[in-house]
Formats: C-alpha cells, structure tokens, sequence
C-alpha cells in the first residue's frame, strides 16, 4: 500500500500545477488525490443542523462551502486591518464582514472653516465636529432600537450580559439550583435572541462610524496648540454648577451640553471622576475612572482622546471604550498607560460600538469578560500601535466575535504577552482547567444563532499566548476565529480545543508567517477540525517546535477537516497518541473525516507517524508528507475580505 500511494504521488507532481497555485497548494492537491479525493470533495453538509438562523453571516456560509479559503479570508482581513489608518475605515470594515453597510458619504470630510460653539471662535476646534457628530450618532443608535417596544428595550438594557456572563464555580452550590439557574438563563436568553432580531445592526456600526470619523477629524485639532487654546476660557476653569468634581487638578474647563458633560484637561495631571460625553487631555500623567462608555445608562456617545502623559484608566462594567447600546471611543496618542476595567470594556460593543486606540507605550490591559476587541450584536475592536504590551482577560477576550458581532485585536509592534482564563472552571470537561473562548475567537450560541468573527493582528515582535480552553485562532458555531502573526518568534500555549481549531459547523485558522515558534497543547489542537468544521495551523517559516498529546497536528474527527501546513524550517513534531495525529481522518455518518498535513521544506524530526521526506497514510482520508518543495511565499498572500 505505501509502495503504491508513493508512486501515484509521484506522478501527480510530475504533471505540474498551474502557476498562480502555490507550491505547499500545489502539494496539496496531489496529496488529496492520493487518498482519492480532490478540493472539491472539501465542502460540509450542513443539513445535519437546523435552518440557517437570521444572524448567520454571509462569509460563514461561503467558508463552510469552500473549507480551504478559511487561510485566505483571515489572512486578507488581517492584511486589510494592517493597511487601515483611521478609525472610520476600521469600524466600516468590521462592519462590511457582517453584510453592513456602515460607509459614509463625503460631506463632512472637513472640520469647519470657524467655531460654532457660543460664543463663536476664530476658527475651529475639536468640539465643533465631536459634539455634531455625538447627536447624529444618538439619532442613529435611536433610530436602531426603534423597532422596540419600550419594555424590549428595558429587557436588553437590564440582561443582555446574561447571554455572556460565567459565575466562578462555587462546589457548594446545590446541583438542583445550579440546574433552575441554568434553565432560567436560557429561557432569558431565548428571549433576547427574539428581541435581537428586530435591531437594525446597519444602524448601529453607522453611529459607530460617525463617532469615528469625528474623532478622526479632532485628533489634528487637539495636536494643534493653536486650535486647543480656543478651548481654554479666559480667567481660568469655570465649570458649570454641579460639576465641579466630574474634574479635578489641571483642568482647563467642564460644561454641560445637550451632549453630556464636556471635560477639558490641560497639560498637568488631571482625575476625571465622571462618566462624561466628550473629555480632550492636552498632557500630564492623568487619572480616568470610567470615561468613554457609551451606554444607554450615562452617554450614548462618549469620546475621550488624551494627548500624553502615563495615564490611568479605571472602571467598572461598560467602560473605558465600550459601546453598550452605544459608542464608546477612546484615543491615547502616547505615554505608558495602565487599562483596568471590569466587563463589556476595552473596546467592546455589546449592542453598540467600542474602540480602543492606543498608539504609543509600553501598555497593559486587564479586564475579565468581553474586553480587549470583543463584539456581541455589535462590533468590539481594540488597536495597540506600538510598545511591549501585557493583555490579560478571563473570557470571551482578545478578539472575540459572538453573534452578530465582530472583535478586533490589532497589536503592531513589540514583545507582547496576551493571557486569557484561568477564572470560569471549564465544568463541563475538566474541574481543572478553565474556559479562554479568546485570541482570535468566533463563537455561537448553539443551536440557536450562528456566531460572530473574532480577529486577532500580530505585526511585529516576540510574543506569548496563553490560554486553556478554546483560544488562538479557534472557533465555535457557525463563525469564524482567526490569529494571524506576522513576525516573530512566538510561543503559543493552550490546553485544548485551540491554535487553528475549528468545532462544531464552523472555521478557523492560525497563521503565522515568520519567526522560530513553539506550539504546545494537549489536543484538539494544531489544525483541527471537529463536527463539520475546519481548523487550519499555517506556519510559512522558521525553525518551529509543535507538541501535543493526541487528535491535533492535522486531525479531522466528526466530518471535520484539520489541516497543519509549514513551509520552511527545521521543524520537531512531537506527540503522545500516534493514532489520532500526523494527518488522520475518521469516518462518521456516512462519510469521511479529512487530515491533511504538509511540512515543505528544511530538515525535519518527528515523535508520531511523520517521516523526513517520506509520505504516509494511517487512515482512510488522512494524509502526511513531508516533502523539500520548495514555497513562493509571495504568492501565497491572503485575499481582500470585500
């Protein structure tokens, strides 16, 4: 059988392939007719699930119907997010990957030729497009709920959350109440997914995209020594009665607007103890506690933007950059700034939209559930622009995309460390381990509405991944989950069900194209796809190290596809359960399983099934090669998302 499986494959390569194929595809192909099958045969019956849900995304769908362009969709996001430069062409291309349509037309493109604040300025300043923009966005988000009854309404604004929120496992609660509360939030939740139905999404990433492309315009205003000081009132701070400790310390002036409150700080330390609609930092080393939330509690927009200083940002649930029925934005332009929040914040959009925006420092961000690029109903994206960064979260973090939603990590310099778990007890597989859903996570709520798309960017950098239980570039329920690592060498670190899984009816891939790289698991993991779905490792270079204990490194189980590609490198392949591992597919109603792995090129060791440049099959759709083919990494560059 191995005699004449090498001689067929043999002759395949001696055909040729097309030129605009790369070669690892080109490997590819002639692996699959090997074991008798073709890209064609690499697509999902669906009809094992329920009727498309209303919340199912076009490009789910797509990807579902064409497995392997899962690598070129996450791959061309992850290009077009490195390109983008402002924050309006961030939100409407969120947007665009979940069939919205948040683009603006051209008028407004400029900040008025003079002031349109009482008394009138000599030229403009950063208010005169915020606080426009502000209304407008209200109006939009307004307009996005007005399919509500008052009471829908109240019910999404009081239990939304519940559709995400863990409590820590408590061993002393009774099993039976345990069971009442669990029966309970799900009849909660049903009810919210009817009343989600009836929100006008497009609505709701337009406001996000009206704040964004205010803020846009006033960064350049508040740079601007000339144009800040027409926001400085003669005679000194004079705030507006009642607001006297929204501000305290360099603070330059407090109004009251039918906006919200308006913050001014200027270049000295400032504390700003309030929940304000609009707050520009001119410096200093400044002290924020719960500024830009967007929520239907306390501002339907609320903006902040800080010029310098190592500042601190502090808050609660829905704060610091978050959107909840809302849009919350928060710039820091330099400094080494400290980010601690609670839930639904760092750029998150629950039923909204949050941006983070931080481009300069050494930063660290912790928070616990739905931060750091977290969108449910909503869109979430969080964007660090340079420094060594420290991300620390608990759940559903990190670039993470549930229903409707989109979460958007994009990290673009430095040694990073983004850690996500070790909170929520995983109860249902392990009482020791913990649940991440994080990294680069699109997740569902099975069976009753098709997930989101979760997105984590890498540019630059030696950085670290650690989660548990579902993360890195991993997927659940109709959605797609995406880490893309640009350069570097990485370690990636989790327990299972991670680094280019994809489970139950759903994709997902892991790319990393540059850097020495360890991968460490225990299963489910490494290009696995599991119950309909693909899970997809690509690495393009390097000397990589994988290790894991059983069905990963290109396993697919459940009629799933798991494929593990690496180009060039001295790689070392390790892994306990040799049955299940190495390229393995299993047969499941009524047909097959498919494992693909490729490892092309450099000198290669192997702890399984894997030979140095030999080709093998331990299972009716599984295949290995190991092969010198060398890779055209140019040609191999991630598709457009649009």
């Amino acid at each position: 059988m191995r005699l004449t499986l090498v001689l067929a494959v043999l002759a395949c390569i001696a055909g040729g392939a097309s030129a605009d194929t790369p070669p690892t595809h080109e490997v590819l192909d002639d692996a699959l007719q090997a074991i008798a099958l073709s890209r064609d045969d690499l697509h999902f019956r669906t009809d094992y699930a329920d009727a498309p849900d209303s919340f199912r995304v076009s490009v789910v769908d797509s990807l579902l119907e064409n497995p392997l362009h899962t690598e070129h969709y996450v791959h061309g996001f992850a290009d077009r997010t490195k390109k983008i430069r402002s924050l309006e062409e961030l939100v409407v291309a969120c947007a665009a990957q979940l069939d919205l349509d948040a683009a603006l037309d051209e008028a407004g493109l400029e900040p008025p030729e003079s002031g349109t604040m009482e008394p009138k300025s000599p030229g403009p300043h950063a208010l005169d497009v915020l606080l426009p923009a502000a209304r407008e966005a209200a109006r939009e988000i307004e307009a996005a709920f007005a399919g509500l009854s008052g009471e829908d309404r109240d019910l999404i604004a009081r239990h939304a959350p519940v559709l995400l929120e863990e409590e820590e496992f408590d061993p002393d609660k009774p099993i039976d109440v345990r069971d009442r509360e669990a029966e309970e939030e799900e009849e909660l939740g049903d009810e919210l997914l009817r009343i989600a139905g009836h929100v006008d999404y497009e609505r709701i990433a337009r406001a996000g995209a009206i704040v964004a492309r205010a803020v846009d315009l006033a960064i350049p205003l508040v740079e601007d020594p000339e144009s800040m000081q027409l926001l400085r009132p003669e005679g000194g701070a004079t705030p507006d009665a009642g607001l006297e400790r929204a501000a305290t310390g360099d603070v330059w002036d407090v109004i009251a607007t039918d906006a919200g409150i308006v913050a001014i700080g200027g270049p000295g330390p400032t504390t700003y103890t309030e929940a304000c609609a609009i707050v520009i930092d001119v410096g200093g080393d400044d002290t924020y506690e719960g500024c830009a939330s967007g929520t239907h509690r306390l501002n339907q927009v609320s903006v902040v933007i800080d010029l310098d200083g190592d500042d601190v940002y502090s808050g609660g649930h829905h704060t610091l950059a978050a959107g909840f029925m809302g849009v919350g934005v928060l710039v820091d332009l330099e400094g080494a700034d400290r980010y601690t929040a609670g839930s639904f914040s760092l750029g998150s959009g629950l039923f909204g939209v949050g941006v983070l925006d931080d481009r300069d420092g050494n930063d660290t961000y912790a928070g616990d559930t739905c931060v750091q690029g977290s969108g449910a109903f909503g869109l979430g994206a969080h964007r660090d622009r340079s420094g060594n960064d420290t991300y620390q979260s608990a759940l559903f973090s990190q670039a993470f995309g549930f229903v409707m939603g989109v979460g958007l990590l994009h990290d673009a310099g430095g040694n990073d460390i983004y850690t996500a778990g070790w909170k929520y007890t995983d109860e249902i597989r392990y009482f020791d381990h913990f649940l991440s859903l994080s990294q680069g996570f699109g997740f569902g709520w099975r069976p009753d509405a098709s997930g989101g798309i979760g997105l984590l960017v890498d540019e630059k950098g030696n950085d670290v991944y650690l989660s548990d239980i579902f993360g890195q570039g991993s997927s659940y329920w109709f959605a797609v989950g995406g880490l893309v690592d640009y350069e570097g060498n990485d370690q990636y670190v989790s327990y299972q069900y991670a680094q280019g899984a994809g489970t139950h009816i759903t994709v997902a891939a892991l790319v990393d194209l540059d850097g020495d790289d360890n991968y460490v698991s225990k299963g489910v993991s490494q290009g696995c796809g599991h119950d309909l779905a693909i899970g997809l490792l690509h690495d393009y270079g390097g000397d990589d190290n994988y290790t894991c204990h059983d069905l990963s490194q290109a396993a697919g189980n459940a009629n799933g596809i798991g494929v593990l590609f690496d180009d060039a490198g001295n790689d070392a392949y390790s892994v306990r359960g040799v049955g299940n591992t190495h390229g393995y597919g299993n047969w499941r109603r009524d047909y097959g399983s498919i494992g693909v792995f490729i490892d092309a090129g450099g000198t290669d060791s192997y702890s399984g099934r894997g030979v140095e440049g030999g080709w093998w099959t331990h299972s009716t759709y599984g295949i290995g090669v190991d092969t010198e083919t060398a890779v055209d990494e140019e040609a191999a560059e991630g598709a457009d998302p649009e």
